[in-house]
């Protein structure tokens, strides 16, 4: 997989940076929890019974899994490949370490779900969703965006590829970063 939309070195580059902050500050915060579920590498991972395996997702939703990084680690195969506007990496390990290091930082998460669609016969659950916070940084900038994620299955029902769009141009929600937040805690 590709990112998600077509994304300019310089914001690339700021994307890796930031990703570089949070491992830099993960060093200096300690081990946040673990995820659940995780799987033993060792031997083969079963098969989920679609039923589970899309209410183990919505779980993962309902803990806002990409902000406190609590989510279900036996759900996803360890070399799942994931995708968004910045960037495409295979690892659940990194998804992870990410979702660990940029939930840190976030305060007063809104999280809305608009659509949860799952078909067993692709192997897909398809999410919309709206998102805002604001970071606890010095100028508490304020992030927000829309946008979806499809939630691709393989044949044991394991998540293979995790799959995220935007309704927001990448070099904007950089932006977003480094203005200044309302003053006197006002959204």
């Amino acid at each position: 997989l590709a990112p998600t939309a077509e994304t300019s070195l310089p914001t690339r580059l700021a994307w890796y940076a930031s990703e570089a902050f949070g491992d830099v500050t993960a060093l200096f915060r300690g081990k946040r929890e673990e995820g659940e579920g995780a799987a033993d590498d060792s031997e083969p991972a079963a098969t989920i019974p679609w039923e589970e395996a899309v209410s183990r997702l919505r779980s993962d939703y309902d803990r806002v899994y990409f902000v406190t990084g609590k989510m279900d680690l036996g759900l996803y195969e360890p070399d799942c490949e994931f995708a968004d506007p910045f960037v495409s990496f295979r690892g659940l390990d990194r998804f992870k370490k990410n979702l660990d290091n940029l939930g840190s930082f976030m305060e007063d998460v809104q999280l809305v779900i608009d659509e949860f669609s799952a078909d067993e016969e692709s192997g897909k659950v398809e999410t919309k969703w709206k998102f805002k916070c604001t970071l606890g940084l010095p100028w508490k900038p304020v992030l927000a965006a829309s946008g979806g994620t499809s939630h691709v299955f393989n044949g044991r029902n394991r998540m293979a590829q995790h799959v995220e769009s935007w309704n927001i141009d990448p070099a904007v929600a950089l932006r977003q970063l480094v203005r200044p937040g309302p003053k006197n805690g006002k959204k």
